[in-house]
C-alpha cells in the first residue's frame, strides 16, 4: 500500500494529492487508512473499528494520552489483542520491551529524549498486526509528524506492511536520539568556544562539564537499555514471523541504533576533550600571570639594588648633600627599566 499523506504544516493536513485540507489534531485518537491507490483517508474511532482492511491497505491508529475504558476494550476486541497488550495501552509503562503474541507483536521504546533531562523520556508503545499498527504515547511526538511528512513527499515509497511501517517509526525514534546527541555536542562546542575566547571561572566550567557528563551517561544508559530489543528485531527468525515479504526489514534500523550508541560513546569522549581544552586554557592563563609577575619582579630589581647600595655604610660616587644626586640615580634607574621593558617586548615576554 502506498504511504502517502499527512501534515502540510502545524495547522492543516492534506492527503497525498494535496486535494483537501484537514483541521489540526484535537482528539486523542487519530486513525488513518493508507491505501495503495494513494487515496488515504482519516477515520474517526468508530469507523476505524468497523472498516474492512484490504490486503493492500494499512490502518494506523495513533493514541495520544489515555484511552477511555470502553474505547480500550473495543480496540482490544476488534484487533484480538492480548491482555498484557491491552493493559499497556491503558496506562504508560516504562522500560523497553518486545513481545510476540501470535499474529501481533508489541514493542515499547523511549522516544525523543530531552537532552537536558534524558532520564525522563516519552515511552512509545507500538502494536503491529496484519495490516494494522497501533501507537500509543502520553505526549505529542514531533518525529511522528515528520515521518508523515516524509511519507507524503516520497512518491516512490510503494506498498508497506505493518512491519515496514513500524521499522519506519523506529528509524524516527533512533533519529531522535541522534538529535539529542547533536544538541549535547553543540553545547560542548559552544563551551569550548567560550573557553578559548575569554577567561571564565574554572569552578563554573568544571561544574557545567560534570553536569553535561552526567546527562551523556544517562542518555547512553537509556539507549543501551534498548540493545536487546533492537537485537531481537534484527534476528531473521523474528522478522520472518512478522514480515514474510521482507525478513530483513529491521536490519537497517538496528544498524542505525548501533551508530547512535557509538555516537553516545563519542559524546562522552567529547566531554573529556572539553575538559582538556579547559585545563589547557587554564594552564595558559597561569603561564601568562607567572610571566607578568616575573617581568614586574625583574623591573623592580634595578631600584632595589640601587637602594641597597645607597643604604650601605660606604662612600658612594655621588654627593649625599647634592640634590642633583637623587635625580641622577632616579634617571639611571628609569633608564634600566626602559631597557628591560624593551628587551621583554623584543622577546615577546610582554
Amino acid at each position: 500500500m502506498s504511504s502517502s499523506t499527512l501534515t502540510d504544516g502545524p495547522g492543516t493536513k492534506s492527503n497525498g494529492r494535496g486535494a483537501s485540507a484537514e483541521p489540526a489534531r484535537t482528539e486523542p485518537i487519530r486513525a488513518r487508512l493508507f491505501d495503495s491507490n494513494r487515496e488515504d483517508r482519516l477515520l474517526d474511532f468508530d469507523d476505524a473499528l468497523k472498516v474492512r482492511i484490504g490486503s493492500h491497505q494499512l490502518l494506523w491508529i495513533d493514541v495520544e494520552g489515555e484511552l477511555e475504558r470502553g474505547q480500550l476494550h473495543a480496540l482490544a476486541e476488534r484487533f484480538e489483542l492480548e491482555e498484557d497488550t491491552e493493559a499497556a495501552l491503558a496506562a504508560e509503562r516504562r522500560g523497553p520491551s518486545l513481545e510476540l503474541h501470535g499474529r501481533h507483536f508489541h514493542l515499547r521504546v523511549a522516544a525523543e529524549p530531552d537532552p537536558t533531562h534524558p532520564e525522563d523520556p516519552t515511552w512509545l508503545d507500538l502494536i503491529a498486526g496484519p495490516n494494522v499498527v497501533i501507537s500509543r504515547h502520553a505526549v505529542p511526538l514531533r518525529f511522528l509528524e515528520a515521518i508523515n511528512e516524509r511519507i507524503k513527499a516520497d512518491a516512490t515509497i510503494g506498498e508497506l506492511d505493518s512491519a515496514e511501517f513500524v521499522a519506519s517509526v523506529l528509524d524516527g525514534v533512533v533519529t531522535s536520539y541522534h538529535v539529542a546527541i547533536d544538541k549535547i555536542e553543540d553545547e560542548l562546542d559552544a563551551h569550548d568556544a567560550r573557553t578559548l575566547s575569554r577567561p571564565i571561572a574554572n569552578g563554573d566550567s568544571i561544574t557545567r562539564l560534570v553536569e553535561v557528563r552526567r546527562r551523556v551517561a544517562r542518555l547512553r544508559r537509556l539507549l543501551a537499555a534498548h540493545r536487546e530489543v533492537f537485537g531481537t528485531l534484527s534476528r531473521p527468525s523474528f522478522a520472518r514471523g512478522v514480515s514474510e515479504r521482507n525478513p530483513e526489514v529491521f536490519l537497517p534500523v538496528d544498524s542505525r541504533f548501533d551508530a547512535a550508541l557509538a555516537a553516545a560513546e563519542s559524546s562522552r569522549e567529547l566531554v573529556v576533550s572539553s575538559f582538556d581544552v579547559l585545563m589547557t586554557r587554564t594552564a595558559q592563563r597561569t603561564n601568562e600571570v607567572v610571566r607578568a609577575l616575573t617581568v614586574i619582579t625583574v623591573l623592580g630589581l634595578p631600584a632595589t639594588i640601587t637602594a641597597g647600595f645607597l643604604g650601605m655604610n660606604v662612600i658612594v660616587p655621588v654627593s649625599k648633600d647634592d640634590p642633583a644626586s637623587f635625580w641622577i640615580i632616579t634617571g639611571l634607574v628609569i633608564l634600566l627599566e626602559v631597557v628591560l621593558i624593551g628587551i621583554a617586548r623584543m622577546k615577546h615576554w610582554i
